[in-house]
């Protein structure tokens, strides 16, 4: 399986039946999987997209989203490497639609 200029491994995850970018980001989609099986949560998405700039086109894609029991919604983005770019756009995200966006970091913690 092929890298991506990170080191990230792409990683299939059986029950949800797709590819993701790494396996972190695999073991999570697993993870949330079964909490929305149990009704821990619900509405499921799997790469949400937001534009953030309509010229030139620039969007925010995170890995999931999700509402909890209490009605609360739930933005997560896996991440090994926290890049400027990515640390720009979240910033951008929470002022232009107010939208918080929870990191879940693995292993590699550097920033570029």
């Amino acid at each position: 399986m092929a890298k991506n200029k990170y080191g990230a491994v792409q990683d299939f995850c059986p029950p949800c039946g797709r590819w993701h970018r790494s396996k972190a980001e695999a073991t999570r989609a697993h993870e949330l999987f079964l909490m929305e099986k149990a009704k821990v949560i619900r509405q499921l998405q799997h790469e949400p997209m937001w534009v953030l700039s309509k010229t030139p086109k620039i969007t925010y894609k995170a890995d999931f989203q999700y509402v909890t029991q209490e009605g609360q919604q739930v933005v997560e983005d896996v991440k090994g490497i926290l890049t400027r770019e990515t640390r720009v756009k979240i910033a951008w995200l929470k002022e232009k639609y107010g939208v918080d966006v929870n990191l879940i970091r693995t292993g590699r913690q550097h920033e570029r």
